[in-house]
């Protein structure tokens, strides 16, 4: 028996240092594991090392100015930054935490450095309409309102338009979005709120699930809260990108022929995967238009050892935790990798 993580429940997606043992399909984390595509790995033979010797002056703005193309948005509404988290963390220091709140469960840097919980009544799992109508609460309460849409770790989707008619009824009110699974739907980036047009909105969004380049910290706000946005852009480092960074992010945003192909392929996976989980699990979260489920569970701790032992992590989620459902998060495998997440539930 190789040796079990003892506090999984306390470890990011992805963190396999406490578990002993040759190899797993590590499937706590929802990056896509089909990534990154090939033309990172060129951009990398070809990186001028040359270039690592000066500061990174231009890799902010030549980031901002790809993604910005890529989302189809005004590059000036966008602060460019190391990923969804630095922006959660910018956020939770500039703005007065009385007045924000964030929507759970949702995700671990948002429940931890938001202290004010919106929480779904009793054990009850959440779904789009209850999660809505809490947003709409929320923003009739406070000033800011945080969530992650599609929902981390369900995998529920609110409506873009859902939101909006939420956020024009409260216009003293700002909506807080972290749309780091939005380009797995249907609809992708035409799925964002920043397209709502709204000047109570931050989108925050990243391109490192998509293109399978977590390693490389990149990401931005949206907002057309000039206020706000120029606040937030004066609480960064000083060069927000390494250059490393930026290389790998553009080269990376430039394959949306390849996004579009492996996601394909990764929302089929998961579906089927969904049907293996059922057969196992009552608390299968059903549905979800995202490449990964959710599996409500009295017992997680239990389940989530069971897979590791049969060479397969996913994340666990614990009940003793603020802003969390017990249960496990798993995301679709590859082709290739799908037999042994299928032996792993069938055992």
């Amino acid at each position: 028996m190789k040796s079990l993580s003892e506090d999984a429940i306390h470890r990011q997606g992805g963190d396999l240092r406490g578990l002993a043992g040759d190899t797993y399909l590590d499937l706590g984390t929802c990056v896509n594991r089909y990534g990154p595509p090939s033309a990172v790995r060129v951009a990398l033979r070809e990186l001028d090392v040359q270039r690592l010797r000066a500061h990174p002056y231009e890799a902010d703005s030549l980031f901002r100015a790809t993604y910005a193309n890529y989302l189809s948005v005004d590059p000036e509404l966008l602060v460019s930054g190391r990923g969804i988290t630095e922006f959660i963390r910018l956020l939770a220091r500039l703005l007065p935490p009385s007045e924000v709140a964030v929507v759970t469960p949702d995700y671990t840097d948002s429940i931890r450095w938001f202290t004010n919980h919106l929480p779904p009544s009793g054990d009850a799992i959440d779904t789009v309409a209850t999660r809505l109508a809490r947003i709409a609460e929320g923003m009739a309460r406070y000033r800011y309102v945080v969530l992650s849409n599609p929902n981390n770790p369900l995998g529920l989707h609110i409506p873009p338009a859902d939101l909006a008619e939420v956020c024009r009824a409260n216009p003293s009110s700002t909506l807080i979005v972290d749309e780091a699974y939005v380009d797995f739907l249907g609809g992708g980036r035409r799925q964002s709120m920043a397209w709502a047009g709204l000047s109570n909105v931050v989108v925050l969004s990243s391109p490192n699930k998509l293109f399978g380049i977590a390693g490389a910290r990149t990401g931005a706000m949206w907002t057309a809260n000039e206020q706000l946005r120029t606040a937030v852009a004066a609480q960064r480092l000083n060069w927000p990108l390494s250059y490393v960074d930026s290389v790998v992010a553009i080269a990376a945003l430039r394959e949306t022929g390849w996004a579009e192909r492996t996601l394909a392929r990764l929302l089929a996976n998961a579906e089927a995967m969904e049907g293996l989980l059922a057969r196992r699990y009552e608390g299968v979260v059903r549905g979800a238009p995202v490449h990964y489920r959710f599996v409500a569970s009295a017992d997680p701790q239990r389940d989530y050892d069971e897979l590791v032992a049969a060479g397969v992590v996913v994340r666990v989620f614990g009940d003793d935790q603020a802003g969390r459902v017990p249960g496990l998060r798993i995301t679709a495998p590859t082709d290739d990798e799908f037999p042994l997440l299928a032996a792993a539930l069938a055992g």
